[in-house]
């Protein structure tokens, strides 16, 4: 029994681990298009000139694009973001990557899983915003 549940267990710890993922890595962009690139994390050393300072972790280094693992959750955390105000105002889009759960992605927090490396937008998923 105890067995049964330590995969459980420790699904439930690193949380993000969700039933409903279909394998791919989706991304939440604003003024992109197919065949663009989001970022993947980053030291210090390899982050280009003039990339926001607001987006990097205390130890200046970059984390990668925001990762989830259904169009739902994307959903969900662009409308929690918009009642927040935590996203630029404008037209966001959820895309569809050409990177694969849960090879592609780590945990940078509890529920929040970034992108290992950067990766391709294949398909525009839902538009949200003007």
């Amino acid at each position: 029994m105890i067995k049964l549940l330590l995969p459980l267990a420790l699904c439930a710890l690193l949380s993000g681990c969700q039933q409903d993922c279909d394998g791919n890595v989706y991304v939440l962009a604003q003024n992109l298009a197919a065949g663009d690139s989001v970022p993947g994390k980053m030291t210090p050393q390899q982050l280009p000139a003039g990339f926001p300072r607001n987006q990097l972790s205390s130890d200046g280094s970059y984390a990668g694009r925001k990762a989830y693992c259904n169009v739902n959750a994307a959903r969900s955390d662009y409308l929690d973001s918009v009642r927040a105000a935590r996203v630029v105002p404008g037209k966001w889009s959820i895309w569809q990557t050409d990177a694969a759960w849960p090879d592609a992605v780590h945990p940078y927090r509890p529920a929040d899983w970034r992108l290992k490396a950067p990766a391709r937008l294949v398909k525009e998923m839902e538009q949200h915003g003007s």
